[in-house]
């Protein structure tokens, strides 16, 4: 997953009890799917060009990182 600003990205905001975080859903289709403004752009397998992770907005670290299997 080199160069991150190549990617479409996607973020949706989580609180889980006051804890804030945010889930970022990046690919690199392009171009993108029609609706990915709307809704959230999910692909089964795929390689490298589809990711997600986690941010913790207090720490300011990443978590979860989920790479798609091979395309």
């Amino acid at each position: 997953m080199r160069n991150p600003e190549k990617y479409y990205r996607q973020y949706v905001g989580i609180m889980a009890g006051k804890h804030k975080f945010i889930y970022i859903n990046a690919f690199c289709d392009d171009p993108p799917p029609s609706y990915w403004k709307k809704q959230l752009v999910v692909v089964y397998d795929g390689g490298t060009c589809y990711w997600n992770v986690i941010y913790d907005t207090v720490s300011g670290e990443f978590s979860y990182l989920q790479i798609n299997g091979p395309g």
